[in-house]
């Protein structure tokens, strides 16, 4: 009686500890219980970047909140369909004649020369160019413009451009700047972020840590130069095509940048590394990872499991055009993968491959996450594109990664740091450098183990990404951002913030000092000598004296 008296008892305790947990998780992210009226800006045309934002449009929709979405990717027909979200309201960017930036990367056209990080800086502006000159001078956007709309909070990219800020100026509302990849240099200096080019690597570089002195050097260089390209080239075109859509009236787009309350990052640091960062400078790396796994198509699903010596999945993102690599590239490519006594699952944009393997299941389009989740996969062949990265890292996938462009080579050294990918170079290429790097990851089992180490870090966060940016959404909309978190060196000049002025003036102290101590030494030694002279002169005089006596 009294072991079934102390059980009911443990039965409650438990049942009353499950139930405070719930609370206190739901209360994480539902303490606003106004209905707020949010503006979404997003006007980069690259899906893979709305991928990441998307997730948290929907569900503040989901939780009552007004969205109105400014982006080129409005949500589809089959999408409303499924899952009617009256509260959310698009505003459609996209020119037919146009599209979006989908399978749009030559592989012919890549270079990975010692210039690469400049080619990047100049692909940058010529999407922002793109984007500022489609996105705001649309008919949507001119009439979204003349409305009297007001908002609580506007949400907005951070990436390429600071022209689509002028919504900022124009609906007079706090925002917070979404990044859907590590901070760009320009936006440190911007929120007041530290930079230490001594270990934190610029994105546009991929480095092996620790970095060594010529790693150190190009770090500085690539960072002062990018940041000085930036301010000098971007901000002025993009000001000069904001000036036109909003007025003459709109402040420096520099200034409007320096107000953002909150910065949303999506990246962890078991991934990329720990660094200082602003109490407002918030990670979410992952957000676009979805919590539920979706049942695969049923060729995928049979095609899977059936290949019981393990699957290389093989994706190189949304932008990239397979197709268009160099024929010798790709005839090494498909030797190896012809060779491997496994099964491959290839994303591949094409109606055909350029020849049969039989090894090979290949599809324009896969559910990634989906596949990567079945437990016949056993590597990932990718590019370093940080969603796909950060989706095999959730898993404990061990990865063979061949950077392209952008922060692909930053992602994927950041994951041969933590021993849970090889990285192998595409303009080095050979079919012995990918062979090997599949046989060590298949067969390696540190890899796997690493990357499940990783995955365990990476997973492990007081709460999910979803919950902790739309905390920190509402957070900002009740008014409790920008006057407690930010940063006061936000608004110091570049030579204030590395207090060169400081040390200048202390180098003229110093220089004074030293050359009023040596003009004083020097001073000195000349009234020693006149003294010793003048007692030399008069020892002489006697001297004479008592010699012509003599």
């Amino acid at each position: 009686m009294q072991r079934t008296y102390l059980f009911v008892i443990l039965i409650l305790i438990s049942v009353f500890s499950v139930c405070c947990l719930a609370m206190n998780q739901n209360s994480f992210g539902n303490t606003t219980k106004t209905r707020l009226k949010i503006l979404g800006v997003f006007g980069h045309l690259g899906k893979s970047h709305f991928d990441v934002f998307k997730p948290l449009l929907e569900e503040l929709a989901r939780r009552g909140h007004e969205l109105t979405v400014v982006s080129y990717f409005p949500r589809t027909d089959s999408a409303k369909m499924k899952e009617p979200l009256p509260n959310y309201k698009d505003i459609d960017l996209v020119d037919p004649e146009i599209g979006v930036f989908v399978d749009v990367i030559d592989l012919e056209r890549i270079n990975h020369a010692w210039f690469r990080p400049l080619r990047e800086l100049h692909m940058l502006r010529y999407m922002a160019d793109y984007a500022c000159n489609t996105g705001l001078r649309s008919l949507a956007v001119k009439t979204f413009l003349q409305s009297d709309e007001k908002f609580d909070l506007i949400l907005t990219e951070n990436f390429n451009t600071d022209c689509y800020l002028g919504f900022i100026y124009r609906f007079k509302a706090p925002y917070i700047a979404m990044s859907s990849h590590q901070i760009m240099p320009w936006t440190n200096n911007d929120m007041g972020n530290a930079d230490d080019p001594s270990y934190i690597s610029v994105l546009f570089l991929g480095f092996t840590k620790p970095l060594d002195f010529f790693s150190r050097m190009q770090n500085v260089m690539w960072l002062s130069l990018s940041k000085m390209i930036y301010e000098y080239w971007f901000r002025s075109a993009d000001q000069a095509i904001a000036n036109e859509v909003f007025g003459p009236g709109l402040p420096k787009l520099k200034e409007i940048a320096q107000q953002s309350q909150a910065l949303l990052v999506n990246t962890h640091s078991s991934i990329h590394g720990s660094r200082p960062q602003l109490p407002n400078v918030v990670e979410i790396g992952g957000l676009h990872i979805s919590s539920k796994i979706k049942p695969l198509p049923k060729d995928v699903a049979e095609f899977l499991d059936s290949a019981h010596e393990g699957v290389l999945y093989f994706s190189l993102g949304s932008m990239i055009k397979m197709h268009s690599m160099p024929r010798k590239k790709l005839d090494m490519i498909l030797n190896v993968i012809d060779s491997i006594p496994r099964k491959v699952l290839w994303k591949w944009e094409a109606d055909e491959l350029p020849r049969k393997l039989d090894n090979v299941m290949f599809r324009k389009w896969l559910p990634q996450f989906d596949v990567i989740n079945h437990p016949n996969v056993k590597c990932y062949f990718g590019h370093g594109g940080l969603l796909g990265l950060s989706e095999g890292v959730y898993v404990g996938l061990p990865m063979v990664l061949m950077p392209m462009y952008g922060d692909q080579f930053h992602n994927s050294f950041a994951a041969a740091n933590r021993g849970a990918a090889i990285v192998v170079s595409y303009n080095d290429l050979t079919e012995q450098s990918l062979r090997h790097a599949l046989d060590e990851v298949f067969n390696n089992t540190s890899y796997r183990e690493n990357a499940q180490k990783l995955s365990k870090a990476y997973r492990d966060r007081p709460a999910s990404p979803l919950e902790t940016a739309i905390w920190w959404t509402e957070y900002v909309a009740r008014g409790n951002g920008r006057p407690y978190f930010r940063s006061d060196g936000a608004h110091l000049t570049w030579y204030q913030r590395h207090l060169i002025d400081v040390a200048l003036v202390f180098t003229i102290i110093f220089v004074a000092f030293i050359y009023i101590l040596f003009r004083l030494i020097k001073l000195l030694l000349l009234l020693f000598r006149v003294v010793k002279g003048m007692r030399g002169s008069k020892t002489g005089g006697k001297s004479k004296l008592e010699k012509k006596k003599d």
